[in-house]
């Protein structure tokens, strides 16, 4: 009889799913409800969710509820760390134009992120200098739940993340000096380096991190005057570094001397409930200049915050000479956005994004099949999509003609080989049948075949999940929980060493 109480949890979602009244990224009913609402006692459905939960159809948020997920047909694509260093050769500001044109695909399409209330507001006039005490010490409060320690008299804040950077790599090195740049990032980081004359190498990013032997190697062999770390989630890939990692990257940072930028737009952006482990949230030297920021594709609604750390009385003139200041508007609804109680929250447009990447998944996979797959992601702006078959020039400036705004080409974004194979995709684009059509004619999809194989598909899976419930039940006890308990080993075990 418990089996099939609980086999009625699953049928009735499966049920939903098939009707499309429930959709990837949706939010489940609450039990209460459910149970309610199925005749169900509370105990029979929280058992069933978690078995939708163990079997990778829901997910559970911390004080969110449960949240649908989308299940990929395709086997993920599996992101791996580079074997070589990559130096790349120095274009003059062609590159830099050739990023900033895509900026709109780096950033949130909201209307509505950091939005003033009133029209009337927007004509204050910039504060010359860090920003208001109070506003800081928002910014403190909100990065100590990163696990940074900051005080709001080392803060700065500006109108741009990228005035910042700029600033700080000018005033950090010399013309023709080498920059160690980790892959795929925030294409313009090696743009705005390559601009300013600097010498770029790069090293490639897996799954899990960097090979750590090939930084040491090339921090002893090359002339390296300055570091740039991508920081949680940072575009596009969305990786979670592994605390372990982390750790290693410090140690080496801490016996290098050497000053570093961690670039972290994205830390809010996290698909999972809880605190994100930065770099800098372990930096005992205070190596590290820690540059965040939100950005939305508004004019003036976008605000970053810089952490200079021992190089504090270096950056300082050159912060106050760019005049980055925010006004007292920007200020204003920066410091509402951080509160995590607020309705304009960045915790609450965490979860909008979180839900809108789930249901970007799901169309594209719908309409392009097997002739894409995504590298598994934790969070973050975009999805770093592959594309079984490389677009040529003409698709892809055909494309770009059109949706500058949502894509950016791979080869903008990673220096390998296979870089044409992939495209970033902005998951906080309202609508993205628009893309996933244009991709499907310029990659010579015949929809209704897709669509046909993914309902086969679909149906083989639901019908296996129906009976993986059943045997799993036996196994489970009713306090079960869908997280599991976290064990120090794994990270010894699977850990990349590097």
């Amino acid at each position: 009889m418990a089996e099939f109480l609980y086999k009625g949890v699953v049928d009735w979602f499966l049920d939903q799913m098939s009707q499309e009244s429930i959709v990837p990224g949706d939010r489940m009913p609450s039990l209460r409800v459910l149970s309610k609402e199925l005749g169900l006692s509370l105990n029979t459905v929280i058992h069933g969710y978690e078995l939708l939960s163990s079997d990778g159809w829901i997910e559970s948020r911390p004080k969110s509820g449960y949240f649908v997920c989308h299940r990929s047909h395709t086997k993920p694509a599996l992101l791996l760390a580079g074997e070589t260093l990559q130096k790349l050769s120095n274009e003059g500001v062609k590159p830099a134009w050739s990023c900033l044109t895509h900026r709109s695909a780096l950033v949130d399409q909201s209307n509505a992120v950091l939005a003033p209330i009133t029209r009337q507001e927007e004509e204050s006039l910039p504060i010359l200098g860090k920003g208001h005490l109070i506003v800081r010490e928002s910014v403190s409060e909100y990065l100590k739940g990163l696990g940074i320690k900051s005080h709001a008299s080392q803060l700065w804040l500006s109108h741009s993340s990228l005035a910042i950077f700029t600033q700080s790599v000018q005033s950090l090195t010399k013309r023709d000096d080498t920059v160690l740049v980790l892959e795929p990032c925030d294409p313009r980081l090696t743009t705005t380096l390559q601009s300013l004359g600097r010498q770029v190498i790069t090293i490639s990013a897996g799954e899990r991190g960097v090979d750590l032997d090939l930084v040491i190697h090339c921090l002893r062999d090359e002339s390296i005057s300055l570091i740039v770390l991508p920081g949680q989630f940072s575009f596009p890939a969305g990786q979670l570094i592994s605390n372990l990692s982390l750790r290693r990257w410090l140690a080496i940072i801490e016996e290098m001397k050497l000053p570093v930028i961690e670039w972290d737009l994205c830390s809010h952006l996290a698909y999972r409930a809880g605190p994100i482990l930065t770099y800098k949230s372990l930096d005992q030297s205070d190596q590290i200049i820690y540059i965040g920021g939100v950005e939305s594709k508004g004019v003036g609604r976008s605000a970053g915050w810089c952490l200079p750390g021992r190089y504090q009385s270096l950056l300082e003139g050159a912060f106050l000479g760019a005049d980055m200041a925010l006004s007292d508007t920007q200020q204003t609804v920066l410091s509402e956005a951080l509160q995590s109680n607020s309705k304009r929250s960045l915790t609450r447009r965490a979860r909008d994004v979180w839900a809108n990447s789930e249901r970007v998944k799901a169309h594209l996979e719908t309409r392009l099949g097997n002739h894409v797959s995504f590298a598994t992601s934790k969070g973050g702006m975009s999805l770093w999509m592959h594309l079984l078959e490389p677009l040529g020039v003409a698709s892809i400036t055909s494309l770009l003609a059109s949706f500058r705004h949502a894509i950016v080409p791979g080869t903008l974004v990673s220096h390998e080989s296979d870089a044409n194979h992939w495209l970033a995709v902005n998951v906080t684009l309202d609508d993205v049948e628009p893309l996933a059509k244009a991709l499907a004619e310029h990659l010579s999809i015949d929809n209704e075949l897709v669509a046909e194989e993914i309902l086969v598909q679909e149906t083989i899976e639901s019908k296996s999940a129906e009976e993986l419930t059943l045997k799993e039940s036996d196994k489970k006890s009713r306090n079960a929980t869908t997280e599991p308990l976290y064990n120090p080993m794994l990270d010894l075990i699977n850990h990349d060493f590097g």
